[in-house]
């Protein structure tokens, strides 16, 4: 019987790389510090540690940095002649943040004026010829390229999606310059010509620096083959991340996802409400038995053409700064110490407080505890970050611990608000769903973000700290496709067509992972886009001979109303085809003796892997693992479950006493 490949799954955060490996029998896990100036170099740490691996799914934040600091490279964009202006002009809709100023912030461009290029050719909505691309245009094309002399090209001609023949034809012309060529029709072919080029060309500049970053990685922890993470949710293998690295823009956290469900349905929940607080950013989302997508992913304020979970983030992590702004008012975030030099309590350099070093000061991270077993926290370096943060204030004690207090507080209103987005905002009472905290800082703050949201249920995953890599181990390969229809409904033949339409996709997303050495089963699912005639916006349901009376439903229970005399119409169809991932970690085996507590500041303090199934302990207490901390807050009682995780809950009545402890089945 041939033996299980050995796999492991590393996350880059943005402070530490989170690793796990697992060989069929055994889980071992890892978490050394992020190497900013070269994250490949982290991952080959992380993997070494472990042992090893055949198989590395890796998380990457490189193509998300990128975006978000524009370290983009030189691309050409080449268009329709009267079209070059599409990414300065955009939907002309203003950043809210810029509703009143006087003076508001230039769109991003991406590609500036001088390196944007028109060609004469026409194509109409349906994809017919109105004004043919001549072989004088492509060479025109070719050799203005040649002179600005890009890393990266980006085609994306008027009404490709329909027809591709005019771009593919321009891409044959140049590809003898030997440099990378995005076609629109290739990567995106829906209608909606501003977020079509945008995301082109954002794949474009996105090419030479992942393809340089995965080279080298694979270089690095060789011979382990390297697949990476997706926005939706499964792994492409690392040809076809390299083709297309738009669509790892959420790479890290929809492994969190993956990781959060099978918590979740360890436990028989049909839902949950997720955030993880990691170094620099805390992401935040409803999840639901079925994955919950969204066709744009917005990074950098770029609405982004490419199928992602949906997952909101904001700029509070562990790491966050704390700052004062014009007003003398206190915030945390978005700017962030990262993994150099760090909170100040890492003893790196660092002197200007973050959330982390609020948190030690506040006691709730013991002073023997060590962040991924190696990292020893400094607490005097901590009080000192936090006690100067206000100008002509200095010292410690009360003042540093008023201060902290603050910050918290502060850090919990912004992931208050991000989570109230994805569960009250949309109409979801979130007060009888469990609060999953993950990241390495989640379970210090998930008691008081509960109180705040009302919910009286709190479920932490096993290893929270490493969620992101452990949901990767969860997840198949797949490949996640759309095309443009513009279907009136009434058409007899519409359900054919998109049928049609479906079954092409499907075919194409099989044969790709077929090449990329997987041998299936393959499955696959397709759904539409519809909206009713006159609208601007899409609902997605799923393909069915009874694709409207979906479509009604979806309409009335996301605005309220239902037009069921009113003509619909098909707009897209998508199809999402996956591998077959079978269930690879099964429930740990729990001790039995009861566990030791050693005091912090008047809390009792336990290992997490010492707490046998059914062990139960009130608050104010601390618990401690490899990935994580969890603090207990007064009020809160938690009992290990047969899954390992740790079901919180709030108490009746008034709060109790100090860190009441019971052993297992008893209070």
């Amino acid at each position: 019987m041939k033996a299980m490949p050995t796999i492991a799954a590393i996350d880059t955060g943005g402070t530490f790389t989170d690793a796990v490996r697992f060989d069929g029998r055994s889980l071992t896990r890892a978490k050394v510090p992020t190497t900013p100036e070269d994250p490949s170099r982290g991952v080959a740490q992380a993997l070494a540690q472990l042992g090893g691996a055949d198989l590395l799914i890796h998380g990457t934040t490189t193509a998300t940095n990128a975006l978000l600091e524009g370290r983009l490279a030189p691309v050409v964009f080449i268009t329709t002649r009267g079209m070059g202006d599409v990414l300065a002009i955009g939907r002309q809709n203003r950043d809210p943040r810029d509703l009143y100023a006087l003076a508001p912030r230039q769109r991003n461009e991406l590609v500036p004026r001088s390196h944007r290029l028109e060609v004469g050719e026409r194509l109409g909505p349906q994809g017919q010829v109105e004004l043919a691309l001549t072989a004088g245009e492509i060479e025109a094309a070719r050799q203005a390229v040649a002179a600005l002399k890009p890393q990266a090209v980006a085609v994306c001609l008027l009404h490709s999606y329909a027809n591709p023949a005019h771009e593919r034809a321009l891409a044959d012309g140049l590809r003898e310059l030997g440099i990378p060529v995005v076609l629109s029709s290739e990567l995106a072919p829906e209608f909606r010509e501003y977020e079509r080029s945008l995301v082109t060309a954002a794949n474009a500049g996105l090419m030479p620096l992942l393809r340089s970053y995965i080279d080298a990685l694979e270089q690095r922890v060789a011979p382990a083959r390297v697949v990476i993470m997706h926005s939706a949710g499964g792994w492409l293998p690392a040809a076809l991340a390299s083709r297309e690295p738009v669509k790892l823009a959420l790479s890290g956290p929809a492994g969190g996802i993956a990781g959060v469900r099978a918590a979740l349905d360890a436990e028989g929940c049909d839902s949950g409400v997720a955030f993880d607080v990691g170094g620099t950013s805390t992401d935040v989302s409803l999840v639901t038995r079925e994955a919950r997508l969204r066709p744009v992913t917005e990074i950098a304020g770029l609405p982004l053409r490419t199928p992602s979970l949906d997952i909101h983030t904001i700029g509070s992590g562990g790491g966050s700064l704390a700052w004062l702004d014009a007003a003398g008012a206190l915030q945390v975030g978005p700017q962030s110490a990262g993994a150099k030099p760090g909170p100040a309590c890492y003893g790196r350099g660092g002197t200007r407080a973050t959330l982390t070093d609020a948190l030690v000061v506040l006691g709730r991270l013991p002073g023997s505890l060590k962040l991924g077993g190696a990292l020893e926290l400094n607490h005097d370096l901590a009080q000192r970050a936090c006690a100067s943060l206000f100008v002509g204030q200095k010292g410690k004690g009360p003042q540093a611990r008023a201060t902290a207090a603050a910050m918290v507080r502060v850090a919990l209103a912004g992931i208050e608000r991000a989570l109230r987005r994805v569960t009250v905002e949309r109409g979801i009472d979130a007060r009888g769903l469990p609060l999953v905290p993950f990241g390495g800082a989640g379970g210090l703050i998930a008691c008081e973000l509960a109180e705040l949201l009302d919910m009286k249920t709190i479920l932490v995953p096993r290893d929270p700290g490493l969620l992101c890599a452990l949901g990767m181990l969860q997840t198949p390969a797949s490949r996640d496709f759309a095309r443009t229809l513009l279907l009136n409904g009434a058409d007899r033949r519409c359900l054919s067509k998109a049928w049609r339409a479906a079954r092409e996709l499907q075919q194409r997303g099989r044969s790709e992972l077929h090449a990329s050495g997987l041998r299936g089963p393959f499955k696959s699912t397709a759904s539409l886009d519809v909206r009713y005639l006159g609208q601007s916006f899409e609902l997605n349901v799923p393909l069915t001979t009874d694709w409207r009376r979906h479509f009604d439903a979806a309409h009335l229970r996301e605005f309220g109303d239902v037009h069921s005399g009113r003509g619909a119409e098909i707009v897209n169809v998508r199809v999402c085809v996956w591998a077959e991932q079978r269930r690879l970690i099964s429930a740990p085996k729990l001790p039995r003796a009861r566990p030791q507590a050693r005091t912090w500041q008047g809390a009792p303090v336990f290992e997490r892997d010492d707490l046998p199934l059914g062990f139960r302990l009130r608050g104010p207490a601390i618990v401690t693992e490899l990935s994580s901390c969890l603090w207990l807050a007064e009020g809160w009682k938690l009992e290990v479950k047969k899954s390992g995780a740790l079901m919180v809950t709030r108490q009746a009545g008034p709060r109790q006493g100090l860190g009441s402890v019971s052993g297992s089945g008893l209070n």
